[in-house]
C-alpha cells in the first residue's frame, strides 16, 4: 500500500498518537481485505482499542471514511487499489 506522507500529514495533524494508529490500522486492513464492515466490535478488534477506547475514537476516524450500507470505504484506498 503506498504512503503519502505529505496528504496523510495535511488531513491527519489533529490526531492523537492512539487515533493515528487506529486509523492505519483501519487502512491497512481495508488495503489487504478489500472492506470494513459497520461492526463496532470488529472494528475496536481490528484497531486493538478497547470497546470503550473505541466509542471515543470512532466519531473522529469516520470523517475520514464513507460510511453506507454497512461499509467503510475510503476513497483513496479504492482509487489507489
Amino acid at each position: 500500500m503506498p504512503v503519502f506522507i505529505g496528504d496523510y500529514l495535511a488531513d491527519t495533524m489533529h490526531l492523537s498518537t492512539e487515533q493515528h494508529g487506529a486509523y492505519l490500522l483501519l487502512l491497512f486492513h481495508l488495503w489487504r481485505r478489500g472492506s470494513l464492515h459497520d461492526d463496532d466490535v470488529a472494528l475496536a478488534q481490528i484497531t486493538g482499542l478497547s470497546s470503550a477506547a473505541w466509542s471515543q475514537a470512532r466519531p473522529v476516524l469516520a470523517e475520514f471514511f464513507q460510511i453506507h450500507d454497512g461499509l467503510w470505504r475510503h476513497g483513496r484506498v479504492e482509487r489507489e487499489r
